[in-house]
């Protein structure tokens, strides 16, 4: 079911797509992250998540 209330709307893509991804073990990070979360990896080389939004294939 479609998402119709535009702030409802912000919020989810806030939360989805708004993120770092690290390069070496993949892990999800906070936007405002410089180094990997993940206790093992502490990678400095992050890269922001791709927020092409569109029908998957």
């Amino acid at each position: 079911m479609p998402i119709t209330d535009p702030e409802k709307k912000r919020i989810a893509q806030q939360a989805r797509l708004v993120m770092k991804i690290c390069f070496s073990c993949g892990v999800r990070n906070d936007i405002h992250a410089t180094r990997c979360r993940k206790s093992k990896c502490r990678n400095p080389y992050l890269r922001l998540k791709n927020r092409n939004l569109g029908v998957k294939k």
